[in-house]
């Protein structure tokens, strides 16, 4: 029997921003999540200097097999270079012990898990979430990426890696033009 203590509801901050509710099915190949499968749910915010509103760029929940389908299709020469950035990187994401007590979602997202900075210094950000079915999984703490640790992982990915990556996120997102650099960039899921 699993302790009930290594989750808790799924914070708003990870609900859907097209339904405002807790996601559903995997962006990928849409199984029904929330009856006890095991997923990632990854949002892009973009944020405004000197106004309180943000947007977000996009979000979703995918399962925990498409996710290592997705990883499998990174390149070698990619996965060497993203797992000795981000071993060399990471500062605090830890396992947590089980608790009664909720995650603190300022605490696991107000600073970047790379380089440290904070969430009010930041344009764009990404935040990152581990579940299982309609709960969210405490043992492996939300976190969230800045954007210049996503500029620092770009350089890193192999042309065969970036359009992969491309696909993925022309396949799911239209995002209105105006929104988008001239040349997208890939967005990660970060395993």
């Amino acid at each position: 029997m699993e302790d009930k203590n290594l989750y808790q509801e799924i914070p708003k901050e990870f609900y859907s921003f097209e339904t405002n509710q807790p996601f559903d099915r995997c962006i990928e190949c849409n199984t029904f999540l929330l009856d006890g499968k095991e997923y990632f749910i990854e949002k892009a915010i973009r944020k405004y200097r000197g106004y309180s509103a943000t947007d977000t760029i996009f979000d979703y929940a995918i399962c925990v097999d498409c996710a290592m389908k997705m990883r499998n299709e990174f390149s070698k020469e990619s996965m060497t270079k993203l797992d000795a950035y981000f071993q060399s990187g990471i500062l605090n994401i830890q396992q947590a012990e089980p608790t009664e007590k909720d995650l603190d979602m300022d605490q696991c997202l107000g600073r970047c898990i790379i380089k440290n900075q904070s969430l009010w210094d930041l344009d764009e950000y990404q935040i990152y979430a581990y579940c299982k079915g309609d709960k969210l999984f405490k043992g492996i703490p939300p976190y969230m990426v800045g954007g210049p640790a996503i500029d620092d992982v770009l350089p890193l990915l192999s042309n065969p890696t970036t359009d992969f990556l491309n696909g993925f996120y022309d396949r799911h997102f239209k995002p209105d033009p105006s929104l988008m650099e001239p040349t997208p960039s890939p967005r990660l899921v970060f395993i």
